[in-house]
């Protein structure tokens, strides 16, 4: 398991209407997409359109700023796995949050919390 799901997780809507509309889905692909053709058609998305040298896997946002005296844009500060402290700052006119909603738990705290008797547990837990 990665990110929350199973490998053996199947998508619940057809290829045709999970597919991005300037990239459908491969002919051979199955109607309900397994984990791995998913994953095989998000890498051929990226492929297509020459994403992979927009991305950085293995990198935190240690702050995010807006900048109100250079038009809006943002400051970006980041730091690799691979660096111990260093980090580094970049402006960018604007930003995407794209978080992993089923890789890192957050369990909310609530009202009347300690008074329930059952098991509390996050979504991502639950089969």
């Amino acid at each position: 398991m990665h990110g929350g799901f199973c490998r053996s997780t199947v998508t619940n809507s057809t290829k045709e209407t999970t597919c991005y509309s300037d990239f459908p889905m491969p002919d051979d692909f199955p109607v309900y997409l397994p984990h791995s053709k998913y994953l095989e058609y998000l890498r051929l998305y990226a492929g297509h359109f020459q994403l992979e040298q927009h991305i950085r896997f293995g990198t935190e946002v240690v702050s995010l700023e807006q900048l109100s005296d250079d038009g809006g844009r943002w400051s970006v500060t980041t730091k690799t796995k691979d660096s111990t402290d260093a980090t580094m700052s970049e402006l960018f006119d604007a930003v995407m949050v794209c978080v992993g909603i089923n890789s890192y738990t957050n369990m909310p705290s609530f009202n009347g919390q300690n008074e329930f008797e059952g098991e509390l547990i996050h979504g991502v837990k639950y089969r």
